[in-house]
């Protein structure tokens, strides 16, 4: 008997601890996400990861240098908010397509840009005004296919320019761009970049293309055709007169005579004119003192003109940016 009864007590505390046991392993079961935060808690303290998209950019200054590094933030634009004075724009890996006028004309400081892996397949002719101490921009790996030197007219300092992985179309209208890479002091300029089409001109470098080579008989008569024959007189235009081009007042006095069949230098040009066009016309000399009054002139494109013969004395004490 005092066996049996030791085995029932035994029993009897069993099955009291268990029901000790038991609430807490049920209100565990109910609610299993309450130890899961506690225990994980701390994790709400540790650092996003850097570059994860949407979140806002970093602005940090490094060497007395102020910095925007926007890096894979799936940007399809430049954000209002950005500091001013900025010195270097960190924008690769991002989701940008176009590059509108005046983007970045309020970052009047900025030194350098960087804009390599986006999706950009067309930049507006005044896409970097306000950009004139720009040394550095980098374009690589976008869709880009056609451009022309007009777009750097706002950064005469620039000396590093990366165009490769682009796929270049390498046509006529990419005369331009291709005679600017070929001066001899921008030999830092679009290294590297090469045609994806025509398939004639497929992985040859911009910087080795010729002008006959990017334009047929067939696009010069495309981009300037020839007047159709009438019962009527041709039309005598002058050797050289302004008024045959198109002035420009916005963003800078510009005077385009591209492809006005010109002879000479127009006599008439206003004298507060910044650029000058006189590409693609007939002009095969240059006479004396033909810019004297033209006191603005900062930029002068005479390509493609067949220039024989320029003064020695056609340029002197000039301030010109370019001359191409």
């Amino acid at each position: 008997m005092r066996i049996v009864a030791i085995l029932i007590l035994l029993c009897f505390c069993r099955a009291a601890e268990l029901s000790k046991a038991r609430p807490g392993a049920l209100r565990s079961q109910v609610n299993p996400s309450r130890s899961h935060s506690r225990a994980g808690g701390s994790r709400r303290g540790n650092p996003v990861k850097r570059y994860a998209p949407g979140l806002p950019c970093d602005v940090y200054t490094y060497l007395h240098e102020k910095y925007l590094d926007c890096q894979e933030r799936k940007l399809v634009y430049v954000l209002p908010d950005w500091p001013q004075d900025l010195l270097h724009m960190l924008l690769a890996r991002n989701k940008i397509r176009v590059l509108k006028n005046n983007m970045f004309s309020k970052f009047k400081r900025l030194k350098s840009l960087d804009m390599q892996q986006n999706e950009i397949s067309k930049i507006e002719s005044d896409a970097f005004f306000g950009l004139s101490k720009l040394t550095t921009l980098l374009l690589q790996h976008n869709q880009i296919k056609v451009l022309t030197e007009e777009v750097f007219i706002y950064t005469p300092l620039l000396s590093y320019l990366r165009l490769y992985d682009n796929p270049w179309h390498c046509t006529c209208e990419l005369e331009t761009l291709v005679s600017m890479l070929q001066i001899p002091r921008n030999r830092n300029l679009g290294n590297y970049a090469k045609c994806e089409s025509p398939s004639v001109l497929k992985n040859k470098k911009l910087l080795q293309l010729k002008t006959d080579e990017l334009c047929d008989e067939e696009e010069k008569e495309q981009l300037d055709p020839k007047p159709q024959v009438s019962g009527r007189p041709p039309v005598i235009r002058p050797e050289a007169d302004s008024t045959l081009c198109h002035n420009y007042v916005f963003p800078i006095q510009t005077l385009d005579c591209k492809r006005k069949e010109l002879k000479k230098v127009p006599s008439n040009i206003p004298p507060d004119i910044v650029k000058l066009d006189l590409s693609y016309n007939k002009i095969n000399q240059l006479r004396p003192k033909e810019f004297e009054d033209v006191h603005e002139l900062k930029k002068l494109n005479l390509s493609s003109n067949g220039i024989e013969f320029i003064d020695p004395g056609k340029f002197h004490c000039m301030a010109l940016a370019a001359v191409l």
